[in-house]
């Protein structure tokens, strides 16, 4: 048996091997070893808790925030039923108002009669 070869038109090219490169480092890692490393670290520590905070208080203020509206939608609503019911006195307090106030002309006009009846009778007499 004779073997024939077949050459193939494409040609074979080898892969290259990839060459990774470091990291390039960070300004706080080139100077981590250095005279400033250690406040570097405290700053960037202190950076850190201050952007913690802001968002624990960012937090904070939305709970506060919502407990007020709801607390604040109960006032209203208690304020409303509060104003109905001294409305209602009110209306009740006026009505006595003026009934005592027809009392009051009621009365002055009786006594304005028998002031003019005792001055009739004495002026008579």
């Amino acid at each position: 048996m004779t073997e024939k070869r077949v050459k193939s038109t494409k040609k074979v090219t080898r892969k290259r091997a990839v060459t990774r490169k470091a990291k390039p480092k960070s300004v706080f890692q080139m100077l981590e070893d250095s005279v400033v490393g250690k406040p570097i670290e405290i700053a960037n520590k202190t950076f850190l808790a201050s952007l913690g905070l802001v968002s624990t208080m960012q937090t904070e203020f939305t709970k506060f925030q919502s407990d007020f509206e709801k607390t604040f939608e109960k006032l209203v609503k208690d304020g409303e039923k509060a104003r109905a019911r001294y409305r209602a006195g009110f209306r009740d307090f006026r009505e006595d108002v003026k009934d005592f106030g027809v009392d009051v002309v009621e009365d002055v006009v009786e006594v304005k009669d028998r002031v003019v009846e005792n001055v009739k009778s004495a002026a008579s007499s």
